[in-house]
């Protein structure tokens, strides 16, 4: 990592009883032009079990969610059931800060253009349903069909007819898809998104961008 990011130093947050990574990251230009640019790493409590989170240390850019910073500055580099994160990976942690550098480089470009310049999801629940949507092959009827029972409000038999309407078993239809999608997201957290009402407010670990990588 030193030869990698060699700006970059681990610091004891005494208060906070953990470890932070801080320092500059150092873009550079085709052209030769360099901008360094303040960021801090905080791992939380669980490391590696749970991935790391990245702060715009120096508040070098605004916090918009158009930006996909959040007004303490964390960066939402992708969309929870989206991140690459491999506790299992020895070099999880260069690949962490690849994305960031690459999330960065999208910062400078959002300087320019006022555009993300890449893939994203919308922003909060809206941002899990576009997920989910996709995870469905991007059909919607089949979405509108099967929302609930990913909400786990609907709960239909492996032998029944599939929500869908294919007129298939649900077990040979959409069971493990639907299955796949409720793990990925997390039961506790399609709790939270959707036993409230709406209008469902964005939060720092719902507002992601997915294209980092």
């Amino acid at each position: 990592m030193k030869e990698l990011y060699p700006l970059l130093r681990f610091r004891l947050d005494a208060d906070a009883d953990k470890m932070n990574l801080e320092g500059d990251f150092v873009l550079q230009t085709d052209c030769g032009v360099t901008t360094s640019i303040a960021i801090r790493v905080e791992f939380p409590h669980d490391y590696p079990d749970s991935e790391p989170v990245a702060f715009d240390s120096a508040s070098r850019f605004p916090a918009l969610v158009d930006r996909h910073i959040i007004r303490n500055g964390q960066f939402c580099l992708w969309l929870p059931p989206c991140s690459p994160w491999d506790k299992n990976d020895p070099n999880r942690l260069v690949r962490f800060l690849d994305e960031v550098m690459v999330f960065l480089e999208r910062q400078m470009v959002f300087d320019v253009t006022g555009v993300w310049p890449g893939g994203q999801y919308k922003h909060g629940a809206d941002g899990y349903e576009e997920f989910m949507l996709t995870r469905l092959d991007g059909n919607q009827s089949h979405f509108d069909s099967l929302f609930s029972v990913i909400l786990g409000r609907v709960h239909p038999g492996r032998n029944e007819l599939c929500p869908c309407g294919s007129h298939k078993k649900y077990k040979r239809c959409h069971a493990d898809t639907v299955a796949e999608i409720a793990a990925q997201i997390g039961h506790g957290t399609l709790k939270r998104l959707y036993d409230k009402p709406k209008p469902r407010p964005a939060s720092g670990e719902d507002i992601r961008s997915f294209a980092a990588a």
